[in-house]
């Protein structure tokens, strides 16, 4: 089996250049003022940046995704189409549709971006490939843009727009994406200090750092030492210390209520989420969502302004990258994001179809249930029905023009 280096090289239109060293991209790494290095590796460590990159990539991966025909009537599905089966079903040998666009989606949420290369052979579409952002560099070079994607240590690709895809979390310029964790290092170092001295905290069995005042017991180093060592032993395996006679135990720190812990931990968290544009319930935090009806609107403000862009910046980037046919597209489907609970989805069906806008087997469909007999008519109320039509199991002899006419034969206060 050929490997991942000469797969691409065989399948891309690319120069190969030796650079002099191996390049990489850093994303968010630095120190903060709280004195905690941020990077977009040990960003996770914080509950509430974890929370959202999982919510919103496991959101995306589960979402049905296939290529669709346009059509005079609407759209039509391509199951038969190679693109179709990378995106839906395996996108190569080691993922799984789910678990490459969470992968994908998730690497682009903490780094700012994420790649994609398409493995062809010939003109055949044979798989997709995740890249490492630090392998990747672009490059705005005399009026184009040029991606260098480094395989090995001494070999690069040289590689046009359109023979990669690139989703970015955020941009200013275009084409080079911007880290979300760059930009939040300060609220994500305070969150990771505050954690840590939580932790520090408990270590110590709760009691904060502070000073023991001897009388009359000498000033002798290694008494004092000993001394100071039992009181801290003590503390840590959860023994009341005993103090020799004339000692004072003095706290020299704030306890976490003077500190303002639960809010700078809540602040934290709440700016994450803003960061993020992740309705704080979503994660957790149940303060600002108590009642149903405001936990029901954040939700779909979630699916409208969180995850909707993100879903539409993949499509357009697949459609650009992968598909020549102006009469396909690809789509996920975000409309079961929508649906409410189970009253509000019967409520819908019954309206739609008492419209005859869809039929029962369509319902039954959306429930995953088989089609019955008769269940592909299409009902509407007479009033709505032409001559021909059937509603409520009855064929409609007379067109509305016909029924008036009848009606006002039959009414004997009509003039003629």
């Amino acid at each position: 089996m050929a490997n991942f280096l000469q797969r691409v090289t065989r399948s891309l239109v690319g120069s190969i250049s030796t650079p002099n060293a191996f390049i990489q991209q850093l994303f968010g790494g630095t120190t903060t003022v709280s004195g905690e290095q941020v990077s977009s590796t040990n960003a996770p460590e914080v509950v509430a940046v974890y929370a959202c990159v999982k919510l919103i990539s496991d959101t995306i991966a589960s979402l049905p995704f296939h290529v669709y025909e346009i059509q005079d009537y609407g759209k039509e599905l391509k199951r038969t189409h190679p693109l179709d089966k990378l995106i839906s079903k395996r996108p190569n040998v080691k993922y799984s549709s789910i678990d490459f666009r969470r992968a994908a989606i998730a690497t682009m949420l903490l780094r700012g971006n994420a790649y994609i290369l398409p493995i062809r052979e010939g003109n055949y579409l044979k798989e997709l490939e995740l890249i490492d952002p630090d392998n990747v560099t672009v490059e705005y070079k005399n009026g184009e843009l040029v991606y260098t994607v480094y395989i090995q240590a001494n070999y690069s690709l040289k590689l046009k727009p359109d023979q990669i895809i690139h989703l970015k979390a955020f941009t200013l310029d275009g084409y080079t994406g911007l880290s979300p964790i760059a930009y939040a290092k300060e609220t994500i170092g305070t969150a990771k200090s505050a954690t840590k001295h939580l932790g520090q905290y408990y270590g110590k069995g709760t009691v904060p750092p502070g000073l023991l005042e001897l009388r009359g017991v000498g000033k002798d180093p290694e008494t004092l030492k000993k001394i100071g060592q039992q009181f801290d032993n003590a503390v840590k395996s959860g023994r009341t210390p005993v103090l020799p006679e004339g000692a004072e135990y003095k706290g020299i720190t704030m306890s976490l209520r003077d500190g303002q812990f639960i809010e700078t931990m809540k602040y934290s968290t709440e700016e994450i989420c803003r960061l993020y544009g992740v309705p704080p319930h979503k994660v957790g935090v149940m303060e600002h969502g108590v009642y149903n009806n405001s936990i029901e609107a954040q939700n779909a403000q979630f699916v409208m302004d969180c995850i909707r862009p993100l879903v539409e910046m993949v499509e357009d980037e697949f459609e650009n990258k992968l598909l020549n046919n102006s009469s396909l597209c690809v789509e996920m489907d975000i409309a079961s994001l929508m649906r409410g609970d189970i009253q509000t989805q019967v409520q819908r069906d019954v309206s739609y179809w008492n419209i005859g806008a869809i039929n029962v087997n369509e319902i039954r469909a959306n429930m995953g249930l088989p089609p019955i007999d008769d269940g592909n008519e299409y009902f509407k109320p007479m009033h709505m029905s032409a001559k021909g039509d059937i509603q409520n199991g009855e064929i409609n002899k007379e067109s509305n023009k016909e029924s008036g006419a009848k009606a006002q034969s039959n009414n004997p206060s009509t003039e003629t």
